[in-house]
């Protein structure tokens, strides 16, 4: 039911930065993989798979060339976490729900796959939950002041140069927290953290103007950090929350943080999740590389 709400965000995405489109069909199988027993209903199951793939991609190449047709039989989460770990990098865009049944937290399928962290993830609300622009005329970028929140800026310069578009940094502090990467700052008493934190948001918007890019900051005090980025991106007509999978946690045993994980399951908006190993073309004709790691050699984001 929602097939072509993620059409329309998966060719956004794609085009944006510079990546390869595939649509992908999963042909349900038998519990532990067991093929259907009769092939000739098996294979035509697998020919309406590919005929539904070859209506989206005759709209998607009206934007985005060399579109990928891909056929898993199998179970959904299992097949794509296989394909996503052979394809080290990538960006698997789905709904959280499948449109059917009642609609909270995130469905079984867009779960598991989160959980396994084999990719960065774009989700977006059921089109039950809210039609969502593809445009993304105004991103949500949270930091909380660590190297790896920050670490998906590059990300966020890449679409805002391709999409033209609005970026809103925001930082929710809570009442007893103080930024990790401002502590060594001299007057590090509670006194001091808001303006600190005021300070370090306007340095980041100081190097996106830098760059041509129309950015603004928000600055918060809350307990509840996901609770108020929801209602940032609701009172602001965000199109787009783009969050690191990590922030100053950053548990190498967790796929993502409490923050990227709750905003998966209750943003109002598509929720971009980016992995450390997300690779994207560079801006160099001919070189290609992970994000967070050539592109910020060549940037004012090399930390």
């Amino acid at each position: 039911m929602n097939r072509l709400e993620v059409t329309r965000h998966a060719r956004a995405i794609a085009k944006a930065l510079d990546l390869q489109l595939g649509f992908a069909q999963i042909v349900e199988t038998a519990p532990h993989g067991v093929l259907p027993a009769d092939p000739i209903e098996w294979n035509l199951r697998f020919t309406e798979c590919r005929d539904g793939i070859g209506e989206l991609i005759g709209e998607a190449s009206e934007t985005v060339s060399d579109v990928l047709p891909v056929v898993l039989p199998g179970t959904a989460h299992e097949r794509l976490i296989d394909w996503a770990e052979g394809h080290r990098g990538s960006v698997l865009v789905l709904a959280r729900h499948s449109g059917r049944g009642p609609h909270s937290g995130l469905g079984t399928t867009a779960d598991r796959l989160l959980k396994s962290g084999a990719a960065s993830m774009l989700l977006l609300p059921s089109g039950r939950e809210r039609k969502c622009s593809a445009e993304y005329r105004r991103l949500l970028v949270p930091l909380d002041g660590s190297p790896n929140s920050e670490s998906v800026l590059p990300v966020v310069t890449r679409l805002a140069q391709s999409l033209e578009a609005q970026v809103i940094l925001a930082h929710i502090v809570s009442p007893t927290a103080e930024l990790p990467s401002l502590e060594t700052q001299a007057g590090s008493d509670r006194s001091n953290t808001s303006a600190r934190a005021r300070n370090y948001l306007e340095t980041w918007k100081l190097r996106l103007l830098r760059q041509g890019i129309d950015a603004t900051v928000y600055f918060g005090t809350d307990s509840e950090t996901c609770e108020r980025l929801n209602l940032i991106a609701s009172r602001l007509e965000i199109d787009l929350v783009v969050v690191a999978s990590h922030g100053q946690t950053n548990l190498a045993s967790a796929p993502y943080g409490s923050v990227a994980g709750a905003l998966a399951k209750s943003a109002p908006c598509p929720t971009f999740i980016v992995q450390p190993d997300l690779r994207i073309p560079l801006a160099k004709p001919g070189r290609s590389g992970f994000m967070f790691e050539a592109l910020a050699a060549e940037t004012e984001f090399a930390s």
